[in-house]
C-alpha cells in the first residue's frame, strides 16, 4: 500500500495545480502569440528579425543554467525537504544565502556575456549574416542590450521556486502574463523612437524581467513561511548541498546550449528567414507545451519530492502513469490539429506587414516537423522530474548528452534535403531518442512501470485522434478555409470546436477520461459552496 496521500488525492491535487498554471499560461500565451504579431507586423522574417531572434537567444540559452532547469531541480527537493522538517531557522539561513549568491553570479555572468557578444556574433555568425549590410552590428547591440534580462530573470526564477515548493503556483504563472505586456507595449510605443524597431522589443524584455522578479515578492511574504534577506557569507552546508547537486544539472545546460546554439548556428547557413521562421514555428508549438505539459511537469516535481522524501515508490509510480496518460491525452490531438490547420493559424496570426506568403512557406514547414516532437517532449519532461525528485541529476544530463549528439547529426543530415525544416524534424526525433531512455533507465531503477497500462491508454487516444483528424479533413471538403481574416477565424473556431467534440466523445466511449477528476473535484467544490449559501 501506498504510504502517502491516495492516488485519487494526489490526482485531484495535480489536476487543481495544473489548472491554475494553465488558466494563467493561456492569457500568457495568448499575449505572448500577440508579442509575436508585434514582431511579424515590425520584422517580419526579415534580417532585424533574424538578429533580433539570435539577440533573445544567446542569453536565454543560459536561463537554464541560472533560472530553470538545474537550479529548479536542485533548489526545489531541498527546499520541500526542510519545509517537511518544520527547519525555519535552518531555511531562512539557507534561502538568504542562496538567493544572494545566485543573484551574484547572475549579474557577473551577465556583465561577460555582454563584454564576449562581439566576439561571439563575429566567430560564429558573420559568415551568412555580413551578407546583409549592418545584420552583424545589429545582431551584437541587440544582444549586449539582452544580457541583463539573464541576471532579473534568475531572481525571478528563485522567488518562482519558493513558491513551488509551498505548492502556489499561480503568481508564478502569471509573470510571463506581465513580460509579454511589457514587450508588447514597448515595442508598439517604441518602434519609431530607436533606428531599428527592434529596439523597443528588447527593452520590452528588460522592463518585464524586473516585473516578473518585483511581482512575486509580495507573495512569498504573505503566503509563505520563507522569509530571507541579502547575506553574502555565502559558506552553508545546503547552499553547498545545492551547488553539488546542480553540479550535472549544470553540464546538462551546457549541453542544451551547445545543442540550440549549434542548431541555430546551422540554421543562420540556410536561406535567408530561417531563424526567424523556426523561432515562429516553436512558438506555436510551446503554446501546447506552455498550456499544459509545462504545467503539469512544473507541478509535479513538489509531489513527487514530497513522495521521495517519504519512500513511496509506488505512489511516485503511479503519479508519473497518470501524469503520461494526462501528456498523451494534450499532446497527441494537439500534433494533429496544429498539422492540419497549421496555414490557416500561421496566416490568421502572423501574415501582415513584412510577414508574407514566403514567410508563411518557411513557418508552416517549420511547425509541421515541430508538432510531431509534441508527445516525446512532454513525456521526457515528466521523466525527468522524476529522477530530479530522486536528487540525481547525473541521469538526466547523461541523457541530454545523448540527445545532444543526436540532434546535432541529425540537424546535419536533415538540413541539406529539408532545409530549415530538417532543424525542426532534427528536434523531435532527438527529443523521442531522450524519452525513451529516461523512461528504461526509470524502469531499472523502480522496476515496472506499468508499461502495458500507458501504451493501451495511449493507443486509444491515438485512436481517437485519428476519428478528429477524420472529422477535420470532412470539414475541409465541405468547406474550404476562406482568405479573409474575419472569415478564417470562424473556420478556424469551428475546425477546433468539431475536433475538440469528436476527440472528447470518441474517449469517453473508448473509456478515456483523463480529465474526470477534475471535473469531480470542481463539482464537489461547487456542492459545497451551494451547501455554505444554503
Amino acid at each position: 500500500m501506498s504510504k502517502g496521500a491516495p492516488p485519487a488525492s494526489v490526482r485531484r491535487s495535480l489536476l487543481r495545480s495544473a489548472g491554475v498554471m494553465t488558466a494563467m499560461t493561456l492569457l500568457s500565451r495568448v499575449l505572448g502569440l500577440v508579442r509575436e504579431q508585434v514582431r511579424a507586423l515590425y520584422l517580419g522574417t526579415g534580417a532585424a528579425s533574424d538578429a533580433f531572434g539570435l539577440a533573445t537567444m544567446l542569453p536565454n540559452l543560459f536561463r537554464r543554467l541560472f533560472a530553470e532547469g538545474a537550479m529548479t531541480a536542485a533548489f526545489i527537493p531541498v527546499l520541500v525537504e526542510n519545509l517537511e522538517k518544520g527547519k525555519a531557522t535552518l531555511t531562512r539561513e539557507f534561502l538568504s544565502k542562496f538567493v544572494t549568491f545566485l543573484s551574484c553570479v547572475a549579474v557577473l555572468f551577465s556583465i561577460a556575456g555582454m563584454l564576449a557578444t562581439p566576439w561571439i556574433v563575429e566567430t560564429f555568425f558573420s559568415s551568412e549574416f555580413s551578407k546583409i549590410d549592418g545584420k552583424v552590428d545589429l545582431t551584437i547591440a541587440l544582444t549586449e542590450w539582452m544580457w541583463p534580462y539573464l541576471a532579473f530573470i534568475s531572481i525571478a526564477a528563485v522567488f518562482q521556486a519558493i513558491l513551488n515548493a509551498h505548492k502556489i503556483f499561480g503568481p508564478s504563472a502569471f509573470t510571463p502574463v506581465l513580460l509579454n505586456l511589457a514587450i508588447i507595449i514597448c515595442g508598439v510605443a517604441l518602434s519609431e523612437v530607436f533606428d531599428d524597431p527592434a529596439y523597443g522589443l528588447v527593452v520590452g524584455f528588460l522592463i518585464g524581467g524586473i516585473v516578473q522578479a518585483a511581482f512575486q515578492l509580495p507573495y512569498i511574504w504573505r503566503w509563505t513561511t520563507s522569509r530571507f534577506s541579502i547575506d553574502f557569507r555565502f559558506r552553508h552546508p545546503q547552499v553547498r548541498r545545492v551547488l553539488i547537486i546542480m553540479v550535472p544539472g549544470v553540464f546538462a545546460a551546457g549541453i542544451y546550449q551547445i545543442n540550440v546554439f549549434v542548431s541555430q548556428l546551422i540554421a543562420s547557413g540556410l536561406e535567408g528567414g530561417s531563424i526567424a521562421s523556426l523561432q515562429y514555428g516553436i512558438r506555436l508549438q510551446e503554446l501546447v507545451l506552455g498550456l499544459f505539459v509545462v504545467s503539469i511537469a512544473q507541478v509535479i516535481l513538489p509531489t513527487l519530492s514530497q513522495q521521495t522524501a517519504r519512500g513511496d515508490d509506488d505512489g511516485l509510480k503511479d503519479t508519473l502513469r497518470y501524469a503520461t496518460g494526462l501528456m498523451g491525452y494534450v499532446t497527441l490531438p494537439a500534433t494533429a490539429g496544429l498539422i492540419l490547420i497549421g496555414p490557416e493559424l500561421v496566416r490568421l496570426l502572423f501574415q501582415f506587414g513584412e510577414f508574407g506568403e514566403e514567410s508563411v512557406r518557411m513557418t508552416v514547414v517549420a511547425l509541421n516537423f515541430y508538432a510531431a516532437g509534441l508527445f516525446v517532449i512532454a513525456a521526457a519532461r515528466i521523466y525527468q522530474q522524476a529522477f530530479y525528485a530522486y536528487k540525481d541529476l547525473k541521469t538526466p544530463t547523461a541523457v541530454a548528452f545523448v540527445t545532444m549528439v543526436a540532434n546535432i547529426a541529425l540537424c546535419l543530415v536533415l538540413s541539406e534535403p529539408l532545409s530549415h525544416g530538417g532543424i525542426a524534424l532534427a528536434g523531435s526525433l532527438s527529443a523521442g531518442i531522450g524519452a525513451v531512455l529516461l523512461f528504461w533507465l526509470l524502469r531499472r531503477r523502480l522496476g515496472p512501470l506499468g508499461g502495458l497500462q500507458m501504451t493501451s491508454r495511449l493507443l486509444r487516444v491515438a485512436l481517437a485522434t485519428a476519428l478528429m483528424a477524420s472529422a477535420v479533413v470532412g470539414l475541409r471538403h465541405v468547406w474550404e478555409a476562406p482568405a479573409g481574416r474575419l472569415t478564417l477565424l470562424v473556420w478556424i473556431c469551428a475546425a477546433v470546436a468539431l475536433a475538440s467534440v469528436v476527440f472528447v466523445l470518441a474517449c469517453r466511449a473508448m473509456g478515456v477520461d483523463e480529465l474526470a477528476g477534475l471535473w469531480k473535484s470542481v463539482a464537489q467544490k461547487l456542492g459545497r459552496r451551494g451547501d455554505t449559501q444554503a
